[in-house]
Formats: C-alpha cells, sequence, structure tokens
C-alpha cells in the first residue's frame, strides 16, 4: 500500500509506533471513495432502469381507464423505488461512518449491488404477472400460482438485498480498523439491529406472498416507506439529546 493511502487511513509513518491494531491489518485496508462512487453510479442506474417498466398506453380513447389499467407497475415501481431509496440511505450512512474498507466489506457490497441491479427484472415480473387477469376486488383474494410465484421472487430479491445491507453495516461495526471511532462503532452497531429488523420484516413478507400476493406487495412499500423516514426521524432525535442534556431548548 502507497505511502498516500496508509496516511489517509491513519497508519504511522515507517519507523513510528504502529497502530494497535498491527500493522498487517492496516495493509488490508482500502480507502472507501471508490466504493462509495460505484455503489452510488449503481444505485442511480438502478433506480433510473424501474421506470421503463411503466408502459404508455397506446389508445387515443379512454386515456384514464388505460392509465388505471396499469396500477400493478405503479405499485411495483413506488415499491422497488423506495426500497432503493432506503437502502441508499442505509449505504450513506454506512460510509459516513467508516473510514475505510476491507476486502470483505467489498465482496458484501458487490453482493448488494447484484440485488439492487437485479430489481428492474423483477420487478417487471411482478407488475406483469401480479393481478394480470384484471381480477375483481372481491376476486383479489383468490390468486394464481403465476401471482404467487412473481411476488414471491420478488419478495426474495427485496429480503436478499435487505439481508446484504445487514450484513455490511454489521460487518463494518464489528471489524477493527473499519469504523472512524468508538463512536461510530457503536452507531454501526446499532444501525445493523435496525436493518437485521427490516430484513426479518422483508422475509416475513415473502411468506405472506406465497398465500396473498396483494397484501405482500402492500407490505413491501409499507416496511419500504418506514425505512426510508425511519433515519430521518432516528437523526432528528438524535440531534435533541444533547440539547436536553444541557437543559436548552431543542431545536426544530
Amino acid at each position: 500500500m502507497s505511502w498516500s493511502i496508509r496516511r489517509k487511513l491513519g497508519a504511522t509513518p515507517v519507523g513510528g509506533t504502529a497502530p494497535a491494531d498491527g500493522p498487517e491489518t492496516y495493509d488490508r485496508l482500502l480507502p472507501t471513495g471508490r466504493l462509495e462512487a460505484f455503489s452510488d453510479g449503481v444505485f442511480a442506474i438502478a433506480i433510473t432502469l424501474l421506470v421503463l417498466e411503466l408502459h404508455v398506453p397506446t389508445g387515443r380513447e379512454h386515456l384514464l381507464q388505460g392509465l388505471g389499467d396499469e396500477w400493478p407497475r405503479y405499485v411495483g415501481y413506488f415499491v422497488s423505488f423506495t426500497f432503493i431509496g432506503g437502502v441508499w440511505i442505509a449505504h450513506s450512512n454506512l460510509t459516513r461512518f467508516i473510514k475505510a474498507a476491507d476486502a470483505d466489506l467489498m465482496r458484501l457490497n458487490l453482493m448488494l449491488l447484484l440485488f439492487v441491479s437485479f430489481l428492474p427484472f423483477t420487478t417487471g415480473v411482478v407488475a406483469t404477472h401480479l393481478f394480470a387477469s384484471n381480477l375483481s376486488f372481491h376476486e383479489v383474494t383468490i390468486s394464481t400460482s403465476t401471482e404467487r410465484v412473481a411476488a414471491v421472487v420478488f419478495g426474495l430479491n427485496l429480503t436478499l438485498a435487505a439481508l446484504m445491507i445487514y450484513l455490511m453495516l454489521r460487518h463494518a461495526g464489528r471489524t477493527p480498523g473499519l469504523a472512524a471511532d468508538d463512536v461510530a462503532e457503536e452507531e454501526l452497531q446499532a444501525f445493523a439491529k435496525e436493518r437485521r429488523s427490516a430484513m426479518l420484516l422483508q422475509a416475513a413478507a415473502t411468506v405472506v406472498g406465497g398465500f396473498l400476493p396483494l397484501a405482500a406487495v402492500i407490505f413491501y412499500l409499507a416496511v419500504s416507506v418506514f425505512f426510508v423516514i425511519d433515519p430521518f426521524r432516528r437523526m432528528r432525535a438524535r440531534a435533541r439529546r444533547p440539547a436536553r442534556a444541557n437543559g436548552e431548548p431543542a431545536e426544530y
């Protein structure tokens, strides 16, 4: 590793005292710049490709009805958009609290990007086959095997992506030399617990998809929206704690 990278990661120069984690630990670390840039690019492309699954009605008459018939595609789009947005927020929090990456974190990141980049395809599958027969609301509870398979495939994709971001956060919080400091390490471990809950909820919704596809997709959307909003709520709560501890009014 070059001296410039060693200095960026906080290693000591030749002849100085080695870090507490040992020089061999720092020889395995890499700067996070390329991990962030590559990941942001994949997130941006995947979230853009989602809109290609939305079809424009071709009929000159009854446009409103044609738009309404495309509702499964709109649902799939919003589920995947909010899910990728939530994963991007979690990934941004991860890179905010680490000063370096190791080979295992890079591999986990690649696996995360694999499942994120696969989402436009599985979104198309669920949008094409979810209630393609235009069932009435009463008949929605009688789902076909095709609809159940589509909902489960979509749910598995979401669950595996949620699993990867959880494993990344847990790895970063437990591996010496990755977290920026002790406070960052605690934040990563706490955030990993939150994302574990998200992964378990996604897995539970996938099981539901094997019986009630519509209920499962609504569950996917609810979980994705919650984990887009929740990080901002928690950051706001943390920002108010010092003010309350000092007896000062909280800022909003």
